[in-house]
């Protein structure tokens, strides 16, 4: 574990070194609403303290060419987070929405960029949460090992 802010190049972290980072980041933007009034909840509900554009170019820096960047973000954040990739140097390889039921809208998306990857991307079918008569899905009992792979 390194303790420090992922936007400093001091940080003790080889650039190039890594195969894969992950992020569950800030998903609301300043200005995009009211701020929680906790510092904590602030800083773990926007970018107060560390934009997607910077957290993209941490990520662009540590991984080494060809390594992957996935995070999970809310469907109204896609452009934003497309462009955040590709201005860092990454490309979005794969993109997958999120959804409670079929019937219903995505509530995130999943997505993974490609540090120097060439464009394209691949849209996989959504991965939905609950079936129609709100059961957890299969693939959600799989992923949560729940149930052994189908």
């Amino acid at each position: 574990i390194v303790e420090g802010d992922l936007r400093s190049r001091a940080l003790p972290l080889t650039p190039g070194s890594f195969d894969l980072a992950v992020c569950n980041p800030p998903y609301y933007s300043p200005g995009s609403g009211a701020l929680p009034d906790q510092n904590a909840l602030r800083t773990a509900r926007t970018e107060a303290t560390c934009t997607l554009t910077e957290l993209c170019s941490a990520a662009a820096r540590i991984l080494r060419w060809d390594g992957r960047f996935c995070l999970v973000h809310k469907p109204e954040r896609l452009t934003d987070t497309a462009c955040a990739l590709r201005e860092a140097g990454m490309e979005p390889k794969r993109l997958r929405f999120v959804q409670n039921r079929p019937d219903t809208a995505p509530s995130l998306f999943l997505i993974e960029g490609c540090r120097d990857g060439k464009p394209g991307v691949d849209i996989q079918p959504p991965l939905l949460l609950q079936t129609d008569t709100g059961a957890p899905t299969g693939e959600l009992n799989v992923i949560y090992f729940r149930d052994q792979e189908v």
